[in-house]
């Protein structure tokens, strides 16, 4: 057996990032966290915008922290949220700070886009859902209110290819994050000219594009230098987030499976050979976004776990810190809750007071209102459950297939009572695992780019390298795999 394969995976949220070190031994990975930061916008002129220079310097201290700890690094790769972007003007250099996607600046213009490229339309070239925060919409409003921006800019970089651009020196066009965009032909795989044409934006903004699990080419001799790091590859993997954090499932039946990656959002879905665009995947709010290896994640986004930290916030604030372990075991004293809510109704979409939200939400709906901390913390577990077991349906619905197993991953599952109850009320087995989703599937990705292995092979690492919990659709304890 050879040396142990370093390397580094750059997974960016929306709140915070970290910088993760794979270890591989040609047989096992074993992770390590090297680094966390918060990444907080920022509001200069009443407009919000991401911190990219104070995130690309964490990513480079947390660089060079793995490197001084454990040495030689083969390759680093970056996968962030979704529909965000970057202009590089004519001198390579970044024209100004990336907008985030809850920047005000494209409500003005959502009806100008809409003329132009009607939602039902938008849906049946890209198939993504039509929505403000969408890189399409963002981007109109960008031209609409700036009209030199097509003197200066040169290029347009999604976030992790921007944050690949500045390790690099390289543009390149990752398919899965741009496959967020609304902006990429679902049938092609390709940027559309048709919804570029539609807008008068220069298709000829967007670079190269690339396959997830590209080797972009080696970091800049410039950083090197800066950090006192040796030589490591740039590698495109499955740049979005979620498509890191699919990479990473160890399916049984692929075909007979939904996935639901489990945090502050919970994304329900399952993969399908191509995109599904139907009048019924509109209706219900499915979108279509690419995997690794160019199949397609059909998908929808509910509120995850938000509800419940907004919760144990407002406590907090009251001087009543409830940790998340004794909110599991509160919501175990009881049987089952007294309501069900809708964890995507507006109510309980922004900052707020959640008890008053919830017990409002049950008064309008006719249901008994819960009262003490258990019956509440309970309503937004079967809740959360109950949303999946909806969105699951309606999947079997879309695609005629049956769906006998859930795959849970990411941090939400360390909530067992949650994966039991997904499990009691869809009535499938759920295998939850693993916790750090996005990352391993980063690192399996890279491996893969290098020539290391297989992905076949790497969802059998991860089988072997990390812990999963079997829930079966009862009452019983749980299972450990």
């Amino acid at each position: 057996m050879g040396d142990t394969i370093k390397l580094l995976a750059m997974d960016l949220g929306a709140s915070s990032g970290r910088v993760m070190l794979g270890l591989y031994d040609g047989n096992t990975l074993r992770m390590e966290e090297i680094h966390r930061f918060a990444n907080t916008p920022v509001y200069i002129g009443g407009h919000l915008y991401w911190d990219v220079l104070k995130l690309f310097h964490e990513m480079k201290k947390g660089i060079q922290r793995a490197y001084r700890a454990r040495g030689k690094l083969r390759s680093l790769s970056v996968d962030t949220w979704g529909v965000d972007y970057g202009f590089i003007d004519k001198r390579g250099m970044l024209l100004y700070s990336p907008h985030h996607y809850r920047d005000k600046r494209m409500g003005s213009h959502r009806q100008g886009l809409e003329v132009l490229l009607p939602p039902r339309e938008q849906f049946s070239v890209t198939g993504i859902q039509p929505s403000l925060i969408n890189t399409v919409y963002q981007l109109f409003a960008d031209f609409q209110d700036n009209d030199s921006l097509l003197e200066v800019a040169d290029t347009i970089l999604m976030m992790p290819d921007l944050f690949h651009y500045l390790f690099s020196g390289i543009a390149a066009a990752e398919s899965t994050i741009w496959s967020t965009s609304g902006l990429m032909d679902a049938v092609s795989g390709e940027v559309s000219t048709e919804v570029f044409s539609r807008l008068s934006i220069p298709v000829s903004l967007v670079p190269q594009q690339v396959q997830s699990g590209t080797v972009i080419g080696p970091i800049l001799p410039v950083i090197q230098e800066e950090l006192s790091v040796g030589p490591m590859e740039v590698i495109a993997g499955a740049s979005h987030d979620t498509a890191s954090a699919v990479a990473s499932i160890p399916y049984s039946l692929k075909d007979n499976a939904a996935f639901i990656s489990c945090g502050t959002w919970s994304i329900v879905g399952m993969e399908t050979p191509e995109a599904v665009i139907t009048e019924k995947s509109y209706e219900y709010g499915f979108t279509n976004e690419q995997c690794y290896g160019q199949s397609n994640r059909l998908l929808k986004n509910i509120t995850g776990l938000w509800i419940l930290q907004e919760l144990q916030r407002n406590w907090a604030e009251a001087g009543k810190y409830v940790s998340q372990g004794q909110m599991v075991e509160l919501a175990e004293t009881i049987n089952h809750a007294p309501a069900i809510i809708d964890p995507n109704d507006e109510l309980f979409s922004t900052p707020g007071v959640m008890t008053q939200r919830i017990r409002e939400y049950c008064e309008r709906t006719g249901q008994q209102a819960p009262y003490t901390k258990a019956e509440i913390i309970r309503v937004i577990l079967e809740s959360l459950a109950e949303s999946y077991r909806h969105t699951i349906n309606e999947m079997e619905e879309i695609t005629g297939k049956k769906i006998n197993i859930i795959h849970m991953v990411g941090g939400g599952i360390q909530n067992e009572l949650l994966c039991q109850l997904t499990a009691n009320i869809t009535g499938r087995k759920v295998v939850a695992g693993p916790v750090e989703a996005s990352a391993i599937g980063n690192i399996i990705i890279q491996l893969a780019a290098l020539g290391e292995l297989e992905i076949s092979e790497g969802k059998q690492v991860v089988e072997r390298s990390f812990a999963f919990k079997t829930y079966q659709p009862s009452l019983m304890k749980v299972c450990e795999k």
